[in-house]
């Protein structure tokens, strides 16, 4: 018996070409897949990393408030407890002192210089003076952390050891890629965006800190943004949604709950009201038939 020959049929041009299509198909799916999720994990994780940073700063900020403290006057002379304006804030506090505080000096021993429990912090809005963008911006360089303790070292400071010089006066650029730094205040009542209380309970109850990656813009240093959206109808700010910005609010145990910060700080206001037409400043008697 003889066998048939066994024939082999080849492929024809257009299955090649319709295969070529569909494995080229296949692997521009492919990629493109791995492609976005590569891009998401890429977006989630720089997301995540803002956030934290973000966090960290917010977090660093409430912490250093909350400890801050309203000493009586004859303690810190002519220091400033409590001065805030819209891109800085300046306070002191009283926080847990050093572990080297502890230690048992022992005869011989190089004793370091005396520190004050009190400390006077700064947050500022690092912003160039001199420079502008291409576009007539701020040239922003970050937050700024200034750290002073409250007692003055006997040997001047510019002939201490550098370590123990920077634990007198001690300046940190923080985060360099935050470009906005805003504080308001709340005094009981009504917000507002500056703070200076003089007399009594300085500290204000509430403090809102606001950062964001996004730089100020000349606009918002000039506080024109005010204009659309005023304090009085927007306290917490305008009610437009940032994904950039982020806000907390911080509450100040060592404020006073009679609320006699804002009575010192309406303390001028209250005197306009109650003076008489032709009284002088500080004293005097009211002129005929005046009064209000």
């Amino acid at each position: 018996m003889t066998r048939r020959p066994v024939r082999h049929r080849a492929l024809t041009l257009l299955e090649v070409v319709i295969s070529i299509a569909l494995i080229g198909l296949l692997l521009g799916t492919l990629t493109t897949f791995f492609w976005q999720t590569t891009e998401t994990r890429r977006v989630a994780g720089a997301s995540a990393a803002r956030t934290q940073l973000v966090q960290q700063v917010l977090g660093r900020i409430a912490a250093d408030l909350r400890e801050s403290v309203a000493p009586d006057a004859f303690v810190v002379d002519s220091t400033p407890i409590f001065v805030g304006t819209r891109r800085s804030i300046t306070f002191l506090t009283a926080p847990l002192p050093a572990p080297d505080t502890y230690r048992i000096w022992r005869t011989g021993d190089p004793v370091p210089l005396p520190h004050h429990d009190l400390r006077e912090l700064t947050y500022q809005l690092w912003i160039d003076p001199e420079k502008k963008t291409d576009d007539g911006q701020p040239v922003i360089g970050g937050i700024l952390r200034t750290e002073r303790p409250l007692i003055e070292p006997a040997v001047p400071i510019d002939q201490l050891p550098e370590e123990e010089a920077a634990r007198y006066v001690r300046h940190d650029l923080w985060t360099y890629e935050l470009g906005y730094l805003e504080f308001r205040y709340f005094d009981g009542v009504e917000w507002s965006t500056t703070w200076e209380v003089t007399q009594g309970n300085p500290l204000p109850h509430l403090v809102q800190i606001t950062v964001g990656f996004e730089s100020l813009t000349q606009d918002e240093l000039d506080d024109k943004d005010l204009n659309d959206y005023p304090l009085t109808e927007y306290p917490l700010g305008p009610d437009v949604p940032r994904s950039d910005r982020y806000a907390v609010t911080v509450r100040l145990p060592g404020a006073d709950e009679t609320f006699s910060a804002r009575l010192y700080k309406l303390s001028d206001e209250v005197k306009e009201v109650y003076e008489l037409p032709g009284t002088a400043a500080g004293g005097g008697t009211a002129s005929p038939g005046g009064g209000r």
